[in-house]
């Protein structure tokens, strides 16, 4: 399993950005969100934690016997993650850029 030996600083500022970077997501999916841009919203909330928090130093703290378990379910959810936020980031282009249909259109 590949294995990354980030210092304790950069895994911080890692996970710092991360989070911040989902909480804007969630503030922008409150204001002016739609039912194509919440679930990829959602699942970016999903898998942003273990991919933030399984970090080397935890695993040895708490998965000593099972580090390799622990870091594919780690990579396993910075792919789910990255995922869920390039869907989210097309459903959104896609919701802006297209203007809504009026609703003389919709109802005929």
């Amino acid at each position: 399993m590949p294995r990354w030996n980030f210092s304790d600083a950069v895994e911080t500022r890692i996970r710092i950005t991360s989070l911040l970077i989902t909480v804007c997501i969630m503030i922008f999916e409150y204001l002016s969100g739609d039912i194509s841009t919440q679930y990829p919203a959602m699942y970016i909330c999903v898998f942003v934690f273990p991919a933030v928090y399984f970090t080397n130093r935890i695993q040895t703290k708490y998965f000593p016997h099972m580090k390799e378990y622990v870091q594919a379910t780690r990579i396993a959810a910075i792919i789910m993650t990255l995922s869920s936020f390039g869907v989210w980031c097309y459903a959104t282009y896609l919701r802006l850029s297209i203007p809504p249909m009026p609703n003389h259109l919709i109802l005929s």
